[in-house]
């Protein structure tokens, strides 16, 4: 008994015990797993960091424009994010 009063049992693992080999091989089989994934993502993050230099640099080519010099930034995000995902600008249609 402990001092609160509660039996307690203690979890005894031996080098030689099946549970532990059984832990090394689900830990080892984690760590190829992660090394993996981390292997797949690495096009996606290639890919993300042209975007963002796309993004970045159209921005900064939309602001120097006099004519867009009053735009919201927001704005300016949102046509350069369709710029770099190959949108081409449209004449805006007269309201009838």
């Amino acid at each position: 008994m402990n001092s609160t009063g509660n039996k307690s049992k203690k979890i005894n693992f031996e080098m030689r015990s099946p549970a532990v080999g059984v832990l090394a091989v689900g830990v080892a089989l984690c760590g190829v797993s992660l090394a993996l994934i981390a292997q797949r993502l690495e096009p996606i993050s290639e890919q993300s960091k042209l975007w963002n230099g796309c993004v970045e640099t159209t921005w900064n080519f939309l602001a120097s424009l006099p004519s867009y010099a009053v735009t919201n930034s927001k704005d300016l995000k949102a046509m350069s994010v369709n710029l770099c995902n190959g949108s081409t600008p449209q004449q805006a249609k007269p309201s009838t």
